[in-house]
C-alpha cells in the first residue's frame, strides 16, 4: 500500500467509520455543530445522506504539457472550439517580443477529483475568488521561470482536461 490508497470517509448513514483518531475527529466536529453520526441514519427521503469515501491523494493520468513563450496576455495558449471551427491557428510562440511564458497542461482525473485543486498544487497559487480577483494582466508575477526552449510531450488519445496557465 501507499499514500494513494488512503481514503477518508464523507459523513453519512451508509459508511463504515474508522476505529482510530479519524473517527474521534469526526465525532468532535459533529458535536461542535450539535450533530451526531446517528442523526444521519434517522434522515430519510430527499435529505438522506448516504456518505462516501474519497482518496486522500490522486495521481493524475495521461499528463502532458507544453511550455510556450508569447507576447500578448490576452492571446489563447490553447486552441478554442471556435478557432477549430473557423480554421484559425494559434499565434502563441510567434512574433518578435516573446516576454511571457505560459504552460498548457492536460491530464485525466477520476470522478470526484478536482482539476482546480491539482492546478493549485502545481502552481502553488490560491484558487479562492478573493485572490483571483486581484490578478491582472499587467506587471510581473512573483517569479519568472527559466525557459531553455519549448518542451513538448505527444498527447495521448483520451478524455482529458486541458488548462492554459500563464506566468510572466
Amino acid at each position: 500500500y501507499d499514500i494513494t490508497d488512503v481514503v477518508l470517509p464523507l459523513i453519512g448513514s451508509k459508511i463504515e467509520y474508522p476505529t482510530n483518531k479519524t473517527n474521534e475527529f469526526i465525532e468532535e466536529i459533529l458535536k461542535t455543530y450539535g450533530l451526531s453520526k446517528d442523526l444521519f441514519k434517522e434522515i430519510k427521503g430527499e435529505l438522506a445522506v448516504g456518505g462516501d469515501y474519497r482518496k486522500l491523494i490522486i495521481k493524475p493520468a495521461d499528463v502532458d504539457w507544453v511550455i510556450k513563450q508569447y507576447s500578448d496576455p490576452l492571446e489563447p495558449l490553447i486552441e478554442t472550439d471556435l478557432m477549430k471551427l473557423s480554421g484559425e491557428k494559434l499565434k502563441a510562440g510567434q512574433g518578435e517580443k516573446q516576454q511571457l511564458i505560459g504552460m498548457s497542461i492536460g491530464f485525466t482525473l477520476p470522478p470526484s477529483s478536482y482539476a482546480t485543486i491539482a492546478l493549485r498544487e502545481l502552481t502553488k497559487r490560491p484558487t479562492d475568488s478573493s485572490y483571483q480577483r486581484k490578478l491582472n494582466l499587467e506587471g510581473k508575477c512573483e517569479g519568472k521561470p527559466k525557459l531553455s526552449g519549448e518542451k513538448k510531450q505527444k498527447p495521448k488519445e483520451s478524455t482529458k482536461i486541458v488548462v492554459g496557465a500563464s506566468f510572466s
